[in-house]
């Protein structure tokens, strides 16, 4: 094309692009009464388009342009202008030809309806339900469902293209049925920003982790790890087959061990272990020391403890013999080994073992708290020392208290009697428990078989330990040092068992008699048997029956009586006797010294 037509090509645009906004400004008002809608914007926005097609069609009648001639490019150019990429120049110029026919309205308003309104809802109900499946099934496959079912109940079929665009738009109403309601509420939720704690012992967080090492019969091992929220150091844990009661209770007590402290917070995810009867005392026990326990649904509350255990698989479990990767289910691009690698450690002799797996853990959570996550920063053992921590300290009794179960027994003969895999342990009381406790029920907690704590049944309160009873060789071939040590233990023992009991009878006898001296033996009377024969001989009637009977009662011997009260009376006026003489006591005996030269 010549400069010259290029040039009456430009003017024409520019002329063409004047009239039709003039139309879009000025004309619309002619047009509003035709599109009368509850929607005044899109109203005008019709309006619009109609004044600025009537008046290109006016131009187009003129026979300025026309279809057959490049003489419509500046037409075109001029309503793009306006409309940028509203139609393509091909579909510009059919629509010239039938607003010139029929008019600009038939083109503006927009009369598709597509086959939404010939849907039955209850097709809408079929394509929900085939979506709820967990097994996920795709547009296609549920198009031929809903297909065979139209059929079957003479609905109109829908068409692939509306099955597709409606899949979609029900996708958020299904995502938790089809995906699962952790996927949902963990990856489709909205989430709270949560920053960590400002120092240690603030928040520990808890989960467990597979191994990503196989044992023979492809049998993995869960690290359960205790992880401070401020520095990411892993303070405690424990390794066994499943993330269990017992596996979670033992990771939080190493942890407690390692620290002496309790944290402020422990978070945790909704695991099993909140629903059972031990859960309960644990947190009631933890309440009662202060520290709050947090069941969380929101991902990030736990977040460090999550993240941390993907940086720990990645940057430390990686690098040993046997890692068999992250699991089939990681989004990780690098997070599964290859098949090759691992049937070569799956091959016969090439598992790990137990122990060796539980080595490994040792090594690798020992590795992880030491290294620093860059350059720059500092390892998360660095992290935990560098501040005051400010846990809740726990001494010894209360550690014992958290994390070891406790038995009820009943205190018989002086001692608890505890039997273990057929083996009976014994542990004796000494004469002040004794006297506390004996034929009560107490509750009972140990480490070990040496050495029993006891606690209150009802208020949990410690009330002593007791060793593991000893036990003496009754044979004199047999006795050692030890041996006759034991048994004059026993004897003192059992000596101030009696003593006590004394002391304790005395106290009560000293406590009556200062209320009321007369009253406090009143009972003995009470348990004195009468003298029959003495009785006899006073009254007449009585006599007469004894003849009767063939009984003399003046011949008969009085019965000897007694009162029956084993409780002896304090002697008060010989104690103090005994306290006010310069002499030494009635009983006191006097011993021979022994190589005593006069």
């Amino acid at each position: 094309m010549s400069e010259f037509h290029t040039a009456v090509s430009y003017r024409c645009t520019s002329t063409f692009t004047q009239s039709l906004y003039n139309a879009a400004v000025h004309d619309r008002g002619r047009y509003m009464d035709r599109y009368n809608t509850a929607d005044m914007a899109k109203n005008i926005a019709n309006a619009q388009m109609h004044a600025v097609l009537d008046k290109a069609a006016e131009i187009y009648r003129e026979g300025i342009v026309n279809t057959h001639s490049s003489s419509l490019a500046p037409l075109y150019a001029a309503f793009d202008t306006i409309y940028p990429g509203k139609y393509s120049y091909f579909r510009f110029a059919r629509y010239m030809r039938l607003v010139c026919e029929s008019g600009a309205e038939s083109l503006v308003k927009d009369k598709r309806r597509g086959n939404n309104y010939k849907i039955n809802d209850v097709v809408k109900k079929w394509l929900l339900d085939a979506m709820s499946s967990g097994k996920k099934y795709g547009a296609t496959h549920i198009h031929r469902l809903i297909s065979e079912l139209c059929e079957e109940y003479g609905y109109k079929t829908p068409s692939l293209s509306w099955v597709k665009a409606n899949y979609y738009k029900m996708m958020p109403l299904v995502y938790a049925q089809r995906n699962g309601n952790d996927e949902w509420t963990y990856k489709e939720l909205p989430y709270a920003g949560i920053t960590r704690a400002s120092a240690p012992g603030g928040q520990w967080q808890i989960d467990g982790w597979r191994l990503p090492f196989y044992m023979s019969g492809y049998k993995t091992l869960t690290l359960f790890a205790v992880m401070d929220a401020h520095s990411g150091k892993i303070i405690g844990y424990h390794v066994d087959h499943t993330e269990n009661t017992e596996t979670i209770l033992k990771g939080l007590e190493n942890a407690v061990f390692n620290t002496g402290v309790l944290p402020q917070e422990i978070v945790s995810d909704n695991h099993s272990f909140n629903q059972t009867k031990e859960a309960e005392n644990f947190k009631e026990s933890l309440e009662k020391l202060g520290c709050i326990w947090t069941t969380t649904q929101n991902p990030r509350h736990k977040g460090i403890i999550e993240r941390s255990f993907g940086t720990f698989g990645e940057r430390h479990c990686k690098a040993m013999y046997s890692y068999v990767g992250q699991g089939i289910r990681t989004r990780r691009a690098n997070g599964r080994t290859s098949q090759e690698l691992i049937d070569k450690y799956t091959r016969s002799g090439a598992f790990l073992t137990e122990d060796q797996i539980k080595l490994i853990a040792i090594e690798l959570v020992d590795e992880y708290n030491r290294t620093s996550a860059g350059n720059y920063m500092q390892s998360p053992d660095e992290k935990y020392t560098g501040k005051e921590n400010i846990g809740i300290p726990v001494d010894d009794m209360q550690q014992m208290i958290l994390f070891i179960r406790k038995g009820l027994h009943k205190v018989k003969r002086g001692q608890i009697n505890i039997e273990r895999a057929g083996v009976v342990y014994e542990y004796q009381l000494d004469a002040k428990q004794y006297m506390k406790l004996n034929n009560k029920t107490v509750a009972v907690r140990y480490a070990d078989y040496n050495r029993i704590y006891l606690f209150d049944a009802v208020t949990d309160k410690p009330l002593g330990s007791v060793p593991r009873k000893r036990f003496a060789h009754g044979a004199i071939c047999d006795q050692t040092a030890d041996d006759i040590e034991i048994l004059n233990r026993n004897k003192g023992r059992l000596n101030g068992i009696k003593t006590a009991v004394k002391q304790r009878q005395d106290e009560i006898a000293y406590r009556a008699e200062s209320i009321d001296p007369d009253a406090a033996y009143a009972m003995n009377a009470k348990l004195t048997p009468k003298n029959v024969i003495e009785s006899m001989k006073e009254y007449g009637q009585q006599t007469r029956e004894a003849h009767r009977m063939g009984v003399e009662p003046e011949l008969v011997t009085n019965i000897p009586v007694f009162s029956e009260v084993n409780i002896p009376a304090p002697d008060r006026k010989k104690e103090k006797r005994g306290k006010e003489s310069p002499f030494a006591p009635s009983d006191h005996k006097i011993k021979i010294i022994q190589n005593y030269k006069f």
